[in-house]
């Protein structure tokens, strides 16, 4: 249901945990001439496209800040019980907060912006007035006003008619993730203005415009990518420190400006920006070290920097992997390059297209059958992709295989590649 104040022909619609009750109890108490409209399915909260706009005058509702939003909303679940039937519920439900909200900005980013937008209507399309929850006595009498009633009275809107008495505790970390999950959002009703960006995220979307969501989507990829290592480590009482969670982003936004906006200046300032939030962080200083090597010419510096990430991390296989590789192409040491392989592998032999890489350098140096017989049982694996198949084919006829069995393992990289392309168009 909505509110429908008669006089000024004027309709309210009630945002859930915007202040609605104590909204229904001023307007009781005041004594307005006032009548809910609506769908009594819908309890208090009908949609804006349950009405013809054209009907009334004025059309108005409230917001409130996401942060805010998102703590009340899973106090009151907490208090009356999940809803299966909305989304948030579905998808999202969790006795602990910070599950909640890791859920809802990963399953359902941006999901109070989809509601927001079902009430006061989407950019350039907006109600006549829209308030702000935590301004909610001054914004009420603002839109009495608005419609011609008297406000009269109304206090400051600080006793809460329906509050929860459940307040869960809200961490720097979790209200940096609503903010990113409702970017949007909170830039169009003007929260994001006392809120931090650590992280640049204001500045690249205003430099690659157009790829603003996709932006915004990969910084909570990069959150969640570490969610386990991270709580691990905090049980162990090392937590990751905010600088570092920082300078993931910042490393990964350097990426995407080098390898998908071919802008290197500015995939080089990035860089720079995640190594003096953590100088040691393994993965920066090994993907900065390659752009130094790659478009810079700069091989010996690169080497520095990946030697710099092992002398913190011996075993981390993703610089191990890319030093072999330098080692390889630049100082021509294929002995040294096989060790460095050796190691990362051991450190984690799963990742499937460093084994097709650990192949293809065996093969090179002339060890095609033992490179056979290293890749050859991948074949059936689970994550045997389109690469591990071709690699195969390349090396049985090497090896002086059949060309019947080459033939098979090009026909099962075919057929790979057309489920990959199924299911990725499956998910768009």
């Amino acid at each position: 249901m909505a509110l429908h104040f008669k006089r000024g022909n004027a309709l309210l619609l009630l945002v859930p945990k915007t202040g609605s009750t104590w909204i229904r109890a001023k307007v009781k108490e005041l004594g307005l001439d006032v009548e809910e409209v609506g769908d009594p399915a819908m309890r208090e909260h009908d949609l804006l496209g349950a009405f013809d706009r054209s009907r009334y005058r004025w059309v108005g509702a409230f917001v409130r800040s996401p942060l805010e939003w998102y703590r009340s909303y899973w106090s009151y679940r907490m208090e009356k019980g999940w809803r299966p039937d909305y989304p948030l519920d579905e998808h999202c439900a969790s006795e602990d907060f910070e599950t909640f909200v890791r859920k809802a900005v990963t399953i359902l980013p941006g999901a109070l912006g989809n509601i927001y937008d079902s009430y006061v209507g989407k950019p350039g399309e907006e109600i006549d007035f829209v308030g702000r929850q935590e301004n909610l006595a001054a914004d009420f009498a603002r839109f009495l006003s608005l419609i011609g009633e008297e406000p009269g009275a109304l206090g400051d809107g600080g006793s809460r008619v329906n509050a929860t008495k459940i307040r869960p505790d809200f961490t720097e970390e979790l209200k940096e993730l609503i903010t990113v999950s409702e970017w949007q959002t909170m830039r169009r009703f003007g929260y994001l203005d006392d809120r931090p960006d650590p992280i640049g995220l204001a500045e690249m979307q205003d430099r690659f415009p157009a790829a603003a969501d996709d932006l915004r989507l990969l910084t909570l990829w990069t959150e969640k990518i570490h969610w386990e290592p991270d709580d691990a480590k905090k049980r162990a009482g090392r937590p990751i420190r905010p600088e570092t969670r920082h300078a993931r982003v910042h490393s990964n936004f350097a990426l995407y400006a080098q390898h998908k906006q071919k802008d290197m200046d500015y995939a080089q300032q990035r860089y720079r920006q995640a190594l003096a939030l953590d100088p040691r962080h393994p993965r920066t200083l090994c993907n900065y070290g390659m752009f130094l090597w790659e478009q810079r010419g700069d091989p010996e510096q690169a080497r520095q920097l990946m030697l710099k990430a092992l002398s913190g991390r011996p075993n981390h296989p993703y610089t191990l992997r890319k030093l072999a590789l330098l080692t390889h192409r630049h100082h021509k040491d294929d002995e040294l390059a096989e060790v460095l392989y050796r190691q990362s592998l051991a450190a984690n032999d799963t990742q499937q297209d460093l084994r097709v890489e650990f192949a293809g350098f065996l093969a090179h140096r002339g060890k095609v059958q033992e490179a056979l017989d290293f890749l050859r049982p991948d074949a059936d694996g689970e994550q045997a992709g389109k690469l591990t198949h071709l690699m195969l084919a390349s090396l049985v006829l090497r090896a002086g295989g059949s060309a019947q069995e080459a033939q098979a393992y090009r026909e099962r990289a075919a057929r790979v590649a057309v489920s990959t392309q199924s299911q990725g168009n499956g998910q768009a």
